[in-house]
């Protein structure tokens, strides 16, 4: 079960009149009637808005500074089938975080059930952003790890899960080449790719020093 909804901490007036349940399946979504201050010190009118609750993801861009490569992934997904796109998505590890994990503890969980990769010392943060805040509630907290690229390879995931999961190493520029050409659509990819591109050679030089394997 969700916590209430906290509306103490906002930096306008909300009040949410009335929460909803509206189907409980693999998704799960409610409706709320709500009504919220405006910037010009009035409010709103109620209104209601459906909304897609799901827990918290952690993604993880695996790089390799010494061989200047990523690591990266491919497996079917339903959503890009729907918009008849290709179904098979080049993705950064991603997995959600169940009830008493931490950002860290997904994110090892993750590389190793997806890549079959750990981790060289601690993982950075990268970022938090929200999968889709029109209506998901969905929040990716994105990091980058360290691994050894040579050892990416092979077929992972749960079956239990229904995954089957192809990774695959590429040199950043050539992985970057694809984000650019639009074959890499996966936004946590491409956040950390983007994030990469500009502390590259930053994390490089750090993570040549073996002091820059501590946080």
């Amino acid at each position: 079960m969700r916590k209430p909804i906290d509306t103490s901490s906002q930096p306008f007036p909300v009040e949410v009149i009335k929460q909803e349940p509206v189907f409980r399946g693999h998704l799960k979504v409610d409706k709320l009637y709500l009504r919220h201050g405006k910037f010009d010190g009035g409010m709103t009118e109620q209104f209601d808005r459906e909304v897609l609750w799901r827990r918290d993801a952690v993604c993880v861009l695996p790089y390799d500074p010494d061989l200047d490569e990523v690591v990266l992934i491919e497996q079917f997904r339903t959503s890009a089938l729907f918009n008849n796109d290709r179904a098979w998505m080049i993705e950064a590890v991603a997995g959600l975080v169940e009830e008493g994990e931490s950002i860290e503890e997904v994110a090892r969980r993750e590389l190793l059930e997806e890549s079959g990769l750990e981790p060289v010392g601690m993982m950075i943060p990268v970022s938090m952003v929200y999968a889709s805040p029109g209506f998901c509630c969905e929040r990716f907290h994105v990091l980058c790890a360290r691994v050894d690229a040579t050892r990416a390879s092979g077929i992972h995931g749960l079956d239990e899960e229904h995954e089957d999961i192809r990774v695959f190493a590429l040199p950043f520029a050539e992985a970057f080449a694809q984000w650019e050409a639009g074959k890499i659509p996966n936004s946590p990819a491409t956040i950390g790719l983007l994030w990469l591109a500009l502390h590259r050679e930053k994390l490089r030089k750090r993570w040549a020093d073996p002091r820059g394997l501590r946080p």
